[in-house]
């Protein structure tokens, strides 16, 4: 997992670099919601389904689903066409009589790869809230790190997002645990 952690932030942070060298078409701005008239969120709404594979044995692979809404973001834009998008999302799963509940925020780093389609990288932060039948159920923090591809047909787009996930160890009535996982998750939704 360690060695997971050390990939992926390396291929962010070289992405990162890369393509904000190459942009230098726009400017960056701090706070654009309240410094630039021009500013449009362009919010986006998508329903999410996957699967969740968490790293403990007693947790079982099995289906993730929820809703996602995603902006520009309000804090800062970044110099040249690349967009740093708020991706705010409540998602579930629910299996072996356990649920996970994940409210989570990833601003990804985007940046077109053609015309209709566009590469997002990211790092994220959640609150998990895992809950057994007869135990105790608990809130833990969880950082994260993901990527996503993203398809827009006209206002219409579909997707999909890996995210990796490590929360912090609770006791949910086995002894403490963590519920680090991985997400492979599609995405279908409208851009408004």
């Amino acid at each position: 997992m360690k060695e997971v952690r050390k990939v992926l932030g390396a291929l962010i942070a070289t992405t990162v670099l890369s393509t904000s060298v190459l942009a230098a078409d726009k400017e960056f701005k701090v706070l654009p919601v309240f410094t630039d008239g021009n500013w449009c969120g362009q919010t986006e709404v998508a329903v999410v389904v996957g699967s969740s594979n968490f790293d403990k044995n007693e947790l079982s692979t099995g289906v993730n689903y929820g809703v996602e809404v995603s902006f520009d973001c309000p804090i800062f834009t970044l110099p040249g066409d690349h967009l740093l998008r708020q991706q705010v999302s409540l998602s579930r799963y629910d299996k072996n009589n356990f649920t996970v509940t994940v409210i989570e925020m990833n601003p990804y780093y985007f940046f077109d790869i053609t015309k209709d389609l566009v590469l997002g990288v990211g790092p994220g932060i959640a609150a998990v809230h895992g809950d057994a039948d007869n135990a105790e159920s608990k809130w833990a923090f969880a950082y994260q790190a993901g990527a996503g591809l993203k398809y827009y047909m006209d206002d219409f787009l579909v997707g999909l997002d890996v995210r990796w996930q490590w929360t912090d160890e609770k006791d949910f009535g086995a002894g403490k645990e963590d519920l680090d996982n991985m997400r492979v998750l599609l995405k279908a939704g409208y851009r408004f």
